[in-house]
Formats: structure tokens, sequence, C-alpha cells
């Protein structure tokens, strides 16, 4: 049998993960003196209510080889002959492939695979979505592999911060580019894709940012979700366009996790697409 590892930032449900048999590893942020597991969504609150107001620039933490090691074990006692798959964030993002890596190669006799998914966020999601529905379908673990790059690059998140002050904190943009930015108003559209970062568009306003990322959604979706990091002020901009320019209602709405919220900041809004592979 096929089992999946899978780490936090891809922001599957608890009742998702225990439902499907996915081990989660955890990523970790850093707060001042303090030090918090990402855990599942029901406990992300805490730690953005604390960012909110704290003095300090939070920051991120991989998990340790061991963290895999004892994912990794937890699906041996249970099934002793099972295929296992680690996904990983992208490692254009986090060392965390490194440590997956180094916990598969310690088990000797297994079928372990660590991979770097390549995506962010809510494409990790995603991208779990559509493994486990070619388990539930009876793919071999060989097939399974030589299908994921194919899934990988129709995989796309474009998002819009509310703000440049935590992607100027993190070394993602420039100091002076970031004031200029927010004196002026101006909205970024990044795009992140495939292991790859790309600013796409450069506009004036979250409305037009918005519109210029519906235009760039591909024509034939398969699945797509509405982005907000902790605060929804912003979505119905984005579901009100979603109807009017495409005639698309009731799209799902995802919280993205912590780990992706310290470096990208509280209020962003965007849209994760699955273009029909």
């Amino acid at each position: 049998m096929i089992r999946l590892i899978v780490d936090s930032t891809f922001g599957i449900s608890r009742k998702y993960a225990e439902e499907n048999n996915i081990e989660v590893v955890h990523l970790k942020m850093i707060l001042g003196n303090e030090t918090y597991e990402e855990g599942f969504e029901d406990t992300w609150a805490d730690f953005y209510e604390k960012m909110k107001v704290s003095k300090y620039f939070p920051t991120t933490s991989q998990p340790s080889p061991q963290d895999f090691i004892d994912a990794i074990n937890r699906i041996y006692d249970k099934d002793p002959d099972a295929e296992v798959l680690i996904l990983t964030i992208s490692n254009a993002l986090s060392g965390t492939i490194n440590s997956a890596t180094i916990a598969a190669n310690s088990f000797e006799g297994k079928r372990i695979v660590a991979h770097d998914s390549k995506q962010a966020a809510t494409c990790g999601r995603m991208l779990t979505e559509e493994v486990v529905e070619h388990i539930k379908n009876g793919i071999t673990f060989d097939n399974l592999l030589e299908l994921l790059p194919k899934i990988e690059s129709a995989l796309a998140i474009q998002f819009v911060p509310d703000s440049m002050d935590a992607l100027k904190r993190g070394g993602r943009i420039g100091a002076l580019g970031a004031a200029i930015a927010n004196i002026l108003k101006i909205k970024p559209l990044f795009k992140f894709s495939n292991g790859k970062l790309t600013i796409t568009k450069k506009v004036l306003g979250l409305t037009k940012a918005i519109t210029e990322a519906i235009a760039l959604l591909p024509k034939k979706l398969k699945k797509l979700y509405i982005c907000y990091i902790y605060d929804k002020v912003n979505v119905p901009k984005i579901t009100e366009k979603l109807k009017s320019m495409l005639g698309l209602e009731n799209i799902e709405e995802v919280g993205l996790e912590p780990v992706f919220g310290v470096h990208v900041g509280i209020g962003a809004i965007g849209l994760a697409s699955l273009e029909e592979y």
C-alpha cells in the first residue's frame, strides 16, 4: 500500500489527514523567544494573533530528519510493507526536502521516496488531493512517481500582499521598492509555480491586481481555491470578480498556513489553481 507523508505547509486539515492515513511533519515558527509548531488549521489563530502585535519579526524553521524518521516509523508500525512517498515544500523556499531525504535514506530495504513538490501553500494541498485520488484509483508507486511532475507543472498560486512589509523584512523585496509600493499603492502580483517565484504584474490598486490574477488563470481549470492569510477582509473582492469575469460561484476559501504567512504577511489574498493535465 502507498502511504503519504507531507509537511505542514501543505495545509491539509486534521480530518483529511486522519481519513486518508497521511502523516504530517510540522515546521516551526519562531517569534521572539517563543517557538510554535505550525500544527493544523485549528491551531493557527493563536500564532497569527501574537504575530500581529509582536515587536519581533517571526522566522521559520524546518523539521529535523528525526521528525521524518518518526513519521516513517509510525507508518511501518501499522504496515511493514508500505511504500512511502514523502512530499515537501519547494526546495526554493525551504530545506525541508534535505531532512526528508536523510530520513528516507536511513531505512534499508524499504521503498521510500522523498520528493521536492516544487509547490507552496495551497498548491501543496491540491497536489496531495490529486495523489490521494490516484492512490484510491489503484495507481502503482512507480506510475505515481512518473505522474508527479505532470501534476506539479499544472499547479500555480498567485497572491497579492496587503503590504510589502513582510516581504521586505524577509529579504524577498528591497526596502526602497517596498516603501515606494506602499506609498503609491502599487500591488505586485506574485506567482509561485514549479519552484519559481515571479512578479507577473505591477498595477495600481487591489482591484486591478485581482483582475489580472483572474485573467492569468488557465483556460481549462480542474480546481480553484481562493486563498487568504488570516484576514478575509479582501476575499469578497475576489469572489465578486470571479463571478463577473468567469461566472464562477461558491469557490472554496482556504486559509494559508503560518509559515507562508510569516513571509508574505497577514491580509494577503490570492488564487491557487490546478489546470487539467
